[in-house]
């Protein structure tokens, strides 16, 4: 299965953030400049104790979401310049709009994703494919805009933000019962059962370890 990454990828690749540092997707064109690698995290959705569905991060070791037989997939976050408000946000992606973002930065034409803008067009609910990505003729930043950028990466810790939860901080959000840990005093000389073997992380390969390029 090997072994699972998460925070800045080495090529292109919860922090304490208000909701306008968050860009969302609207149906229709949104225009933006790619100006960090991306950050890669893996997340469960799942129903909490109440029955509402929950969109939780995995754990990665001794996940109990995982361990009840749950699938996490990868996703990931980069830092934009949103071209409709002009101002720096991040933007959580999935493989659909990672991969075609691969597939331009593997473009001779078109290579490194932030040398120019992309237009990630949101289809109407129920589309198949809901995203499509098509890049924008090759701009450099101006002057003011690096000056953003540098300003919101200092400011923004991304690293932070994909960081794993400890499984008792998954627990507690979807209300699962703390882990009942047992004495390690065996008083029961006779025989013992073989220990269970452990239940592995649970994820998509076909969905992580994507490189965007230099």
């Amino acid at each position: 299965m090997g072994i699972k990454s998460v925070g800045k990828l080495d090529n292109w690749g919860d922090a304490d953030l208000g909701g306008n540092d968050f860009m969302n997707l609207e149906e229709g064109e949104n225009p933006v400049r790619l100006v960090s690698q991306p950050y890669q995290f893996y997340i469960h959705w799942t129903k909490d104790a109440t029955g509402a569905n929950r969109k939780v991060r995995c754990a990665l070791q001794d996940c109990p979401l995982c361990q009840a037989g749950e699938r996490a997939t990868a996703r990931w976050y980069v830092s934009v310049i949103n071209r409709k408000s002009e101002r720096c946000s991040v933007l959580e992606i999935g493989p659909q709009i990672f991969k075609q973002i691969l597939g331009l930065a593997k473009k001779e034409k078109w290579g490194n994703p932030r040398k120019y803008d992309v237009n990630i067009e949101r289809q109407p609910k129920g589309s198949q494919p809901l995203y499509i990505v098509s890049p924008e003729p090759k701009e450099a930043l101006s002057d003011d805009e690096k000056g953003m950028v540098k300003e919101f990466i200092a400011r923004v810790d991304l690293v932070k933000m994909t960081e794993a939860p400890t499984p008792d901080e998954i627990r507690e959000k979807v209300g699962l019962p703390a882990e009942v840990v047992e004495s390690s005093v065996d008083n029961d000389f006779g025989d013992v059962d073989a220990p269970e073997a452990p239940v592995e992380t649970q994820v998509d390969d076909d969905e992580d370890d994507f490189d965007f390029g230099e």
